[in-house]
């Protein structure tokens, strides 16, 4: 799941303009970006937070490279999958 500042519309169009599979939230009032700590003044700090199907936080990714980042997830979970 993706969690942005932008409305639920906005959202909607950049799912369906870029045919990503997942689904996004909407974090409009911002109160979910103060409760992970990634507001700031204007727009939200990029963070990946890796969280597993029991609802447990297994990394955080603080420094998100948009050229690597869908492959650094796969390898995190992947790590995480082996026990490495």
């Amino acid at each position: 799941m993706g969690i942005s500042f932008d409305s639920k519309k906005a959202l909607i169009g950049f799912k369906e303009k870029f045919r990503i599979p997942f689904n996004f939230l909407s974090d409009k009032n911002r109160v979910v970006g103060k409760k992970y700590g990634v507001n700031n003044f204007l727009f939200a700090s990029r963070k990946t937070f890796l969280i597993d199907e029991k609802g447990i936080l297994i990394h955080i990714i603080e420094n998100v490279n948009l050229n690597s980042h869908p492959m650094d997830i796969l390898e995190l979970f992947e790590k995480v999958k082996t026990g490495d």
